[in-house]
This record gives C-alpha cells, sequence and structure tokens, in this order.
C-alpha cells in the first residue's frame, strides 16, 4: 500500500473512534460513524477533545500531533491524611 493509503485508512479508525467518544460524552453526531467528519476542538461540559492538533511541550519532539486528545477538567479536591477525599 502507498503512504497515503495507510493514512487514509488510520485516519478512519480514529474518525470511528472519534464518533464513538462523541456518542458516550452526549455531544450531538451525525447517524452513521462513516458520514462524521471530526471537528478539531469539541467541548462538552467539562470535558475538551482535540482532533489532530499540535502539541507544544517545553522540549523538542517530532511525533507532537496525537490523534485524539481528552481532556477533563476536575472539580477541585481535597485529600485528608486518611486518604479520604471531599469536595
Amino acid at each position: 500500500m502507498a503512504k497515503n493509503e495507510y493514512l487514509m485508512r488510520h485516519d478512519k479508525v480514529c474518525t470511528h473512534l472519534h464518533y464513538s467518544i462523541c456518542k458516550a460524552l452526549g455531544t450531538e453526531t451525525t447517524d452513521k460513524w462513516y458520514t462524521h467528519i471530526p471537528k478539531p476542538v469539541y467541548e462538552e461540559g467539562d470535558v475538551t477533545m482535540l482532533w489532530n492538533q499540535a502539541v507544544h511541550t517545553g522540549r523538542e519532539v517530532t511525533a507532537n500531533r496525537p490523534d485524539i486528545i481528552i481532556n477533563k477538567k476536575r472539580e477541585n479536591m481535597h485529600a485528608d491524611r486518611c486518604g479520604n477525599t471531599r469536595r
């Protein structure tokens, strides 16, 4: 297979994964996964999902463009000395 065909197949698999994550998060999507076109940024409540975005780090990284990044903001939590958490 040519390099372009591998990339197209890879992107289709990632599109299906992205579609499944969107459905699980309750984000509005198409009825069929193969008609789903991922947006670069999805924000749903406290969850942000990035599609094919470059990640900037403090050092040089050649593979700095992961397929999907999911960031969930958490509530501030406090742990006491016994390990019990409370909000």
